[in-house]
């Protein structure tokens, strides 16, 4: 048995700084989208390649990014989470200059394939310190808003900042940005103590079948079909909306940044909302307006969403707002099923999210004559069956509430 530090001294520079370093590794997928977004059709160009090419680079990347997780995350039950994040650091920084490198379309797809994998070994190793360390419901619920609202300005901030640096760089520098946050991940991990108290004894292939343990337990499994699906919509419009923006609509790459950073910004104040006012709402009616806010709003979205960027923008903004508010719910509650093997619930909890949010990036590169009506199709769709599932998890009460509620 490993012992584990207190919880004050599991971080060199004391717990708060620990929530802004979970924070920051947490930002490391969207700052990995979003930073380089505005420059994809600018690379499709370059390399004379199809749209539906460049939007390789990020339905692949969430791909390979969530089976990454069904691999780091029980992994993680059993060497411990400093090595395994180590690894994912070292090799989100390898595979960034790959990509900075890349003098094709297929190279820059194969080093973001890799880089999506090192991602997975530093999401899944984030958030399984959160449940190692916050096991209250309540307290685990708060610290993760705090993450979550830290983490959600990076996509408000990456598309600006993404399309300023490139009137100075190249689509090349980007990435050359992107290695030097995982270097500077990889050092400030040296001030990490390992927060596994019990490491599982059995070989690397047999903490692999720990997966199947997880997924047996009903309550978990019910809940992770439903908070999965929500990942849909805004993976949907992350693969959409430069060409949405800059080809449908006319838009210059700035113009666009901006559309972004306006939606993003009410990505931010979902779980700030949900902290102040709808947590005093109970559990099942806030997810019940939730799943219907998104249903409606897909559906307004394909009828309006085609006239003009400011109809796509004011459209989306309420399923953007609902998907954030309804995430710190939706860990909470899956990671309160089961009391142990945290690397391989959190691990699940990612993967499946991601995986579901690659199928609707894939979705969107089918070739649609319409984008705006492929986003709000997969939103009413998603939006329908999450409230529907949601009714029937509750009606026959499969899962349990968190610890000190």
């Amino acid at each position: 048995m490993d012992k584990q530090a207190p919880h004050s001294e599991v971080f060199l520079f004391g717990q708060k700084s620990l929530i802004v370093f979970l924070a920051f590794l947490n930002a490391f997928v969207p700052l990995s989208i979003d930073l380089y977004l505005p420059a994809l059709p600018g690379m499709a160009h370059l390399f004379a390649a199809s749209e539906s090419s460049a939007k390789l680079t990020l339905s692949l990347f969430m791909l390979f990014f969530a089976l990454s997780m069904l691999l780091w995350g029980p992994l993680s039950d059993r060497y411990g989470r400093k090595k395994i994040l180590w690894f994912g650091l070292l090799l989100y920084v390898s595979a960034s200059l790959w990509c900075a490198l890349a003098q094709s379309m297929e190279w820059l797809i194969a080093g973001r394939i890799f880089q999506a994998i090192g991602c997975g070994a530093v999401q899944s190793v984030s958030m399984a310190i959160v449940k190692d360390i916050f096991r209250e419901g309540r307290t685990m619920e708060n610290v993760l808003v705090w993450i979550q609202t830290m983490t959600i300005l990076c996509p408000m901030i990456a598309p600006v900042l993404g399309a300023f640096l490139l009137q100075y760089l190249s689509w090349r520098g980007l990435f050359i940005i992107l290695m030097a946050g995982g270097g500077a991940g990889l050092l400030l991990s040296f001030a990490l103590k390992e927060t596994l108290a019990d490491r599982l004894e059995t070989s690397p292939l047999r903490s692999l079948g720990r997966i199947g343990f997880v997924l047996r337990d009903r309550g978990f499994r019910s809940l992770l079909m439903i908070f999965s699906l929500t990942a849909m919509p805004f993976m949907a419009f992350l693969s959409s909306s430069a060409f949405i923006y800059e080809n449908m609509f006319g838009t210059t790459s700035q113009v666009y940044s901006y559309f972004f950073a306006l939606n993003a910004s009410f990505s931010l104040l979902g779980p700030l909302c949900y902290a102040r006012l709808f947590r005093r709402m109970p559990r099942f009616l806030f997810l019940v307006m939730n799943f219907g806010i998104i249903l409606s709003a897909g559906f307004l979205l394909c009828l309006y969403g085609s006239m003009g960027p400011w109809f796509f923008a004011l459209l989306f903004i309420p399923i953007t707002f609902m998907g954030s508010a309804n995430r710190p719910v939706g860990a909470v509650l899956m990671m309160s099923q089961l009391d142990s093997d945290n690397g391989t619930v959190v691990g699940l909890m990612s993967s499946s999210a991601l995986f579901f949010g690659s199928i609707s990036m894939l979705i969107c590169s089918l070739g649609w004559d319409n984008l705006v009506v492929a986003v709000g199709s997969i939103c009413f769709v998603v939006g329908s069956i999450c409230l529907a599932l949601w009714l029937r998890v509750n009606r026959k009460r499969v899962y349990r509430l968190p610890k000190g509620e």
